[in-house]
């Protein structure tokens, strides 16, 4: 039985194999802390970083990290803002904490929408001003809860230059099915003339002006999630059920950065030559 923050703290931290019910349900059930939070940026900030959560024992990549962020679950609160959309400017990522991170965007956005997409749509327009290519797609799922008085900043994300992300954006909007939405559509589809985007534009026109009836619109991935996250990752156990930890295969280590095996060399001069 866990009988304190720290004990479950420790639990999570270390644990290689297996999903860890009894301390996330422990964590999940608490009173929101200074401590509980600060625990929860950490994992949110350093889910890539392998210097944190990587096991020298096991030689991968613990998942913690994930844990963390289905515990967040029921401890969403403004510090996490941040913490989260940096998730998504890192190009080396693990599928299963996107989809977790994805969630968490809905919530946070159902909870927050003025706050939280302020600074989603801040997000997104640095990404464009700085032409990235990162995965900041994950965040367009906070779209789904924007208001009314937001959307003439959503929209004018139509006329910049170099969203990589646009054909997405696109689609996350036409699910929305608003007129004014449809009047821009129509507004900028010229812009785009001989691009893919054209494709993406006239298809929604062609939704919501009902020339296409067999729609079916999208819904946050929040809504469609089971709510109860153990419905969710139980079917995965197996995944979890050894040392050949899900994470270990998808979090990739740059060549020149320093091996997670702490020898000190870079990885390209360390373990990568014993892949090969």
């Amino acid at each position: 039985m866990i009988r304190s923050t720290k004990q479950a703290f420790e639990i999570i931290d270390t644990k290689a194999t297996g999903i860890p019910y009894e301390a996330i349900d422990y964590l999940r059930n608490q009173e929101s802390s200074n401590e509980l939070n600060k625990k929860l940026v950490y994992a949110l900030k350093n889910a890539y970083r392998g210097e944190v959560y990587y096991s020298e024992k096991y030689r991968l990549m613990l998942p913690a990290p994930l844990w963390y962020a289905v515990v967040a679950e029921k401890h969403l609160s403004e510090v996490l803002f941040e913490p989260l959309l940096e998730m998504f400017t890192i190009e080396e990522d693990w599928d299963l904490m996107n989809e977790q991170a994805v969630y968490l965007v809905g919530l946070l956005a159902k909870k927050y929408p003025e706050a939280f997409l302020d600074k989603v749509l801040f997000f997104i327009e640095e990404n464009i001003k700085k032409k990235n290519k990162t995965p900041y797609i994950f965040c367009f799922e906070a779209l789904y809860y924007a208001k009314d008085n937001q959307f003439d900043r959503i929209h004018a994300m139509l006329e910049k230059e170099n969203f990589h992300w646009i054909d997405h954006y696109i689609r996350v909007l036409g699910d929305l099915m608003r007129k004014d939405t449809l009047a821009k559509f129509k507004e900028v589809l010229s812009k785009f003339e001989g691009k893919h985007t054209v494709i993406e534009l006239q298809y929604y026109i062609d939704v919501m002006e009902g020339r296409i009836t067999d729609f079916q619109k999208g819904l946050a991935f929040c809504e469609m999630r089971d709510a109860e996250w153990k419905n969710h990752y139980k079917p995965m156990e197996q995944m979890f059920a050894s040392t050949q930890s899900p994470i270990q295969q998808e979090v990739k280590i740059n060549r020149n950065d320093a091996c997670p095996c702490g020898s000190g060399k870079k990885y390209k001069n360390c373990c990568i030559i014993n892949q090969w």
